[in-house]
């Protein structure tokens, strides 16, 4: 499974946030898994935007998909 930070299921996590001040539009928190490097897998694989914070809750759950979709086993449930 790809790297595991501290972070209980559940808790909300901040990825990155929306910086309208600078160039990129976009930084990452620090907590994000290391191989994640778009915005738009981060959305695919379930991210949610609250206002300027791109977020999730179930941090592990989040880095097995990101491994899959990696590895390009990741199938998503479009029901």
């Amino acid at each position: 499974m790809a790297e595991d930070k501290d972070f209980a299921e559940g808790e909300r996590v901040v990825l990155g946030q929306r910086d309208n001040k600078s160039m990129t539009k976009f930084r990452w928190s620090g907590n994000e898994p290391s191989s994640l490097s778009e915005v738009e897998w981060a959305e695919d694989l379930g991210a949610q935007w609250e206002g300027d914070e791109l977020v999730i809750y179930d941090y592990r759950g989040f880095a097995g998909l990101l491994e899959m979709y990696e590895k390009g086993e990741y199938l998503p449930d479009n029901d």
